[in-house]
């Protein structure tokens, strides 16, 4: 979004994610799933977490912030996937 509103901009305004914030209600649904093949049996499919984290318009919620809040999520996810559904654990 950012990318696409800078084409549009003179190079003294354009935005940058450290400060470019949503402007509307933002709702941010994440799902961690996980698949499982096996040779000998039939695929399965097994959902880890569904969180929903809505935003109000004026909360000034930063591009910056929702990508930090990803890769929090996604490391957190990783390790109760590890930690609870992993046949194969990391050593």
């Amino acid at each position: 979004m950012v990318v696409d509103a800078n084409k549009t901009l003179p190079a003294h305004e354009k935005m940058r994610l450290e400060t470019a914030y949503f402007d509307t209600n933002v709702n941010i649904e994440l799902t961690t799933e996980v698949e499982y093949h096996s040779q000998y049996q039939k695929d399965m499919q097994l959902t880890i977490d569904e969180t929903e984290l809505p935003h109000h318009a004026s909360e000034q919620y930063h591009f910056a912030e929702a990508v930090d809040m990803l890769n929090t999520y996604a490391s957190k996810m990783d390790t109760i996937y590890h930690q609870n559904d992993s046949f194969i654990h990391k050593i």
